[in-house]
């Protein structure tokens, strides 16, 4: 049986990018969670955070051989609501919901799924092992795929294992391990890093943003790097043979992914709401059907998502 990721921010030792691309989502928000401090990060809420976000790439072919196939655009609505129980002295149980849906805008006969969703269950487990050490357990189980056969096929239970060494307040090392049943490469492990370079400037090697960040005052931050866009789902509708020689795309895994470049700003419109947004060029589009050996590399063209988190 095959064994085939999302949450965190920072570094990665990888075989394969785009398998490990989801990965460091959860290495890099759980940093920032961690660099919190513990009258923060450990007081109760049962719904502690809401976000949402919009992204759109725009229009662009994608290529595999001498096919092409024309004006290929993508756009996504993401939500999720997350909250914190302690459980044990130092210890957070943090339970969430999330919900997104991808819609591929492409032509009429097309081997690609017009939408792919996921509604998911986010189970968390953090907390301090001492002073300079913390950990964290979080799986994710729910469905991931086009939605035309609810059932069984559909369902996976990402889990990401990590633990955090903080020796000082400039620096977050993430070291850690994931688990995805829909990923190419089922297992990988994962390396991360956040260092504080001066007090308003912080270097992010990692994903989902590998790059500076600079905090202008105490309602603006700018940043520019690199982005991960994408995720791993199952097709249960019959698209068809797409090529000679290519079994029936039915059945199937889909990976969607493009790698962003570009610039952004989060600014604080409350004390609890902040507004994202940011736009750039992506450096790389692919469709893939890793099962079928079938993949579609697209040219490049500009982005733009926008964000709103509120924190109670």
């Amino acid at each position: 049986m095959r064994l085939r990721t999302a949450v965190v921010r920072s570094y990665l030792v990888t075989m394969n990018l785009r398998s490990t691309l989801f990965i460091l989502l959860a290495a890099c928000l759980t940093a920032a969670g961690f660099a919190q401090p513990a009258s923060v990060t450990f007081r109760p809420a049962l719904i502690d955070t809401f976000a949402s976000s919009y992204s759109y790439s725009g229009a662009g072919d994608f290529k595999r051989g001498t096919t092409k196939i024309d004006g290929i655009s993508l756009s996504r609505f993401e939500f999720s609501a997350a909250g914190r129980i302690p459980i044990a002295e130092g210890t957070l149980f943090t339970p969430g919901l999330a919900y997104t849906s991808t819609t591929i805008e492409t032509p009429d006969n097309t081997p690609l799924p017009k939408t792919v969703q996921e509604f998911s269950a986010n189970l968390g487990v953090r907390g301090l092992l001492s002073k300079e050490w913390a950990y964290l357990v979080a799986l994710r189980p729910g469905l991931y795929g086009d939605f035309q056969k609810i059932g069984t096929k559909s369902f996976n239970a990402p889990l990401f294992l990590a633990s955090f060494y903080v020796p000082n307040s400039y620096i977050t090392w993430i070291f850690g391990i994931t688990a995805n049943a829909f990923n190419h490469h089922p297992v990988l492990p994962v390396l991360g890093l956040r260092l504080k370079l001066a007090p308003d400037l912080q270097l992010d090697v990692g994903f989902p943003r590998t790059g500076l960040s600079y905090a202008l005052n105490s309602d603006l931050t700018l940043r520019g790097g690199l982005s991960a866009f994408g995720g791993n789902y199952r097709i249960t509708k019959d698209l068809g043979s797409p090529a000679p020689g290519v079994q029936s795309l039915n059945n199937t895994y889909f990976d969607v992914t493009e790698i962003r470049g570009g610039i952004g700003a989060t600014y604080k419109i409350a004390s609890n709401l902040e507004l994202e947004g940011d736009f750039g060029y992506t450096i790389m589009r692919r469709f893939e059907f890793p099962d079928r050996n079938y993949r579609l590399r697209g040219d490049n063209v500009t982005w733009v998502s926008l964000a709103l988190n509120t924190r109670f």
